[in-house]
């Protein structure tokens, strides 16, 4: 019940409405971002006695909404949420009376997303609500599908966001819309686990791995040709049956095991959607392989 009545309280915030009219095509991405950021001046008011409270409210519903609605849409519907925040990430507001951008726990608004990052984090290990075990092929089908509506989403804004890439064998630096960690999360669980990848071909872990291929496979290819690392906190490291690599992020080693996996796991799945998501994913990979 608690759950529920927190989606209740994020449906019926302001941004959430700003956001379905997006994807109704009632408004334009550009206008409701131009709402959201004049209902965030208006906390600045000079009426208002604590105009230096409460600006990141709007930062945080409207993370909140994102998340919401990315788990409830089909991956193919996801366009315009990803264009709403996109758009939204190149604003950065000044404080009209100091000139200066305005913050949220010493991060900018909107050019970091202040409230983005923990948000995703947080919706990205409910796993679709429960906490449970996504390599497990009993999953709540509700579940399963809000998770996977997730990976597809940020593969999508991954496959979307601007980044520059540092010199090789750097670490990577942080980009506020590039979820290229979450992809390796993925892989580890799906594709580097103790169970053979053949063991998961039909569980929301193999799904979601599949949405990344295909929605981002051309970022996650150019991720491995600039050998994009991580530091070790990020959890980059190998799975389980890899634990002697010594992998931290993105190499050509790794992308071959994880294609061997996909193969792996399409040879012996029985479940046609499935067996087609699969394919898909392969076909992405070496699309991305070809295009560089």
């Amino acid at each position: 019940m608690g759950k529920e009545n927190f989606i209740r309280q994020i449906e019926n915030s302001v941004e959430f409405k700003f956001l379905d009219k997006v994807l109704k095509e009632e408004v334009t991405a550009q206008d409701a971002v131009q709402d959201v950021i004049n209902m965030t001046m208006s906390a600045l008011s000079i009426h208002n006695p604590d105009k230096h409270n409460g600006i990141g409210l709007p930062d945080y519903n409207v993370s909140l909404a994102v998340m919401e609605l990315a788990q409830r849409l089909e991956p193919p519907k996801h366009t315009r949420l990803v264009e709403f925040i996109c758009h939204l990430q190149k604003k950065a507001p000044l404080d009209p009376c100091t000139s200066e951008h305005l913050k949220v726990q010493g991060d900018t608004l909107w050019t970091d997303m202040p409230s983005f990052g923990y948000t995703e984090l947080e919706t990205w290990y409910e796993f679709g609500g429960d906490y449970k075990d996504p390599c497990d092929g009993a999953l709540d089908s509700k579940q399963r599908e809000r998770w996977v509506n997730l990976n597809a989403f940020l593969a999508q804004l991954t496959q979307a966001a601007e980044i520059h890439y540092p010199l090789p064998n750097e670490e990577v630096r942080y980009f506020a819309l590039d979820k290229s960690l979450r992809a390796i999360w993925n892989m580890a669980m799906a594709l580097e686990n103790e169970d053979p990848p053949a063991s998961l071909g039909d569980t929301a872990v193999m799904e979601a791995t599949c949405q990344w291929f295909i929605y981002a496979a051309g970022r996650l290819w150019a991720n491995v040709l600039n050998r994009r690392t991580y530091p070790g906190a990020a959890g980059a490291g190998p799975g389980k049956r890899y634990g002697e690599k010594g992998w931290t992020g993105y190499t050509e080693e790794r992308w071959g095991i994880w294609e061997e996996a996909l193969d792996e796991a399409r040879a012996q799945c029985q479940d046609e959607r499935m067996a087609k998501l699969i394919d898909d994913a392969l076909a992405s990979l070496r699309r991305a392989m070809v295009n560089e």
